[in-house]
């Protein structure tokens, strides 16, 4: 809440045109699950919000008496991959363009069998991301960088961030966010105050530009994401795994 007080006898004005002066709101900070957020925009079949302006949508997320004051977003890169790990490195640099704080995680390649048939494969795990996204709100929390902390996922993992932010800094206003489509996660709502969404219309209003100079040079948005062609959908915690005919074996993957 915006406070007034008294220098020289006169009451400096809290709102100019409608709007309350930065110095009396709160900081707020937006941390997002990248895989997450992106997955949920593949299940929209709407590929050109993935290139999206995350500076833009915490603005659009907050109420009037708060300030954005950074955002944060995790995923991880899969070599393996070329072409999903290039679009996503262009999208890196086009967030860092927009003063995005980026952590990066990686995907380990290692074995897999089945123990009824003996078959074997390679898979990939993610590593890191969650614990990327808790180490940074707890080092902002332990810095005093923020009032409130929006907390973009719906992976239950994060169920433990949300209770340390609650019990160890209760003066943190947590806000769980949900990804377009989707419902919040009953284990983060436990531990946080409000909960909000991200809305369609937010993506629509919130696209990054088609070319964005960055420190390096001109980034593009990525073919496979203007929606006009079809793509596989990048590696994650949450990519649906098709069902796995081998041999006489009908082995199905789920999550």
């Amino acid at each position: 809440m915006a406070r007034s007080g008294n220098r020289g006898g006169q009451t400096p004005a809290v709102r100019r045109e409608g709007y309350r002066l930065p110095i009396f709101r709160k900081r707020a900070r937006l941390y997002v699950d990248g895989f997450n957020l992106h997955h949920a925009i593949l299940e929209l079949n709407r590929r050109e919000l993935l290139w999206l302006d995350l500076s833009a949508l915490g603005r659009a997320l907050l109420p009037p008496d708060e300030r954005l004051a950074g955002v944060t977003w995790v995923a991880a890169h899969r070599p393996q991959r070329r072409d999903r790990m290039e679009a996503l490195l262009a999208y890196e640099e086009a967030l860092r363009a927009r003063d995005v704080r980026c952590l990066l995680g990686h995907f380990v390649v290692h074995a897999d069998h089945c123990h009824a048939c003996g078959n074997q494969w390679m898979d990939a795990t993610e590593k890191q991301s969650d614990v990327n996204l808790a180490l940074a709100v707890a080092a902002d929390a332990a810095a005093g960088r923020c009032d409130v902390a929006y907390i973009l996922t719906t992976d239950g993992d994060h169920a433990a961030t949300t209770r340390f932010l609650h019990e160890a800094y209760p003066h943190i206003r947590v806000v769980s966010v949900a990804p377009p489509a989707r419902g919040h996660n009953r284990q983060l709502l436990e531990w946080a105050h409000v909960r909000t969404e991200v809305e369609i219309g937010m993506l629509e209003r919130c696209g990054l530009p088609e070319r964005i100079l960055t420190r390096s040079g001109f980034v593009e948005r990525p073919a496979s994401w203007t929606g006009r062609g079809e793509a596989p959908p990048p590696p994650g915690p949450e990519t649906p795994t098709p069902e796995i005919k081998r041999g006489h074996l009908r082995l199905v993957v789920s999550n």
